[in-house]
């Protein structure tokens, strides 16, 4: 393999990381948005519960709504956090060259264990 050739292949390399990193910080902002939601539905259970130990008539299905809007931020993340592990899961595996100077030690997202 030529200079050039194995230059080409790390710029190549280095660019599938580069996108791996954008699209996994995409993923892990929308995660922390998604959390940010149920912690409010959630704290915002909490009031309303607090209002009813307290004697106060709450709105027909406001719990309900806030319960659902929980779950539906929990599927959300759970589908999230599934989309970041196969981000980190596609890394570029090792060229043939690298597999054969590493041995059997490297791992599919091109780390060494």
């Amino acid at each position: 393999m030529s200079l050039i050739d194995r230059v080409s292949a790390g710029l190549d390399q280095i660019g599938k990381r580069t996108l791996q990193a954008i699209d996994e910080s995409k993923l892990r902002l929308e995660l922390g948005g998604v959390r940010r939601r149920k912690d409010a539905a959630a704290r915002d259970l909490g009031y309303l519960t607090y209002r009813q130990s307290k004697g106060e008539v709450l709105p027909e299905g406001e719990t309900n709504f806030l319960i659902r809007r929980i779950a539906k931020a929990e599927e959300e993340g759970a589908r999230l956090e599934a989309q970041i592990a196969a981000v980190r899961g596609r890394g570029a595996p090792p060229t043939a060259e690298e597999g054969a100077e590493k041995g059997p030690e490297v791992r599919g997202d091109g780390g060494s264990e």
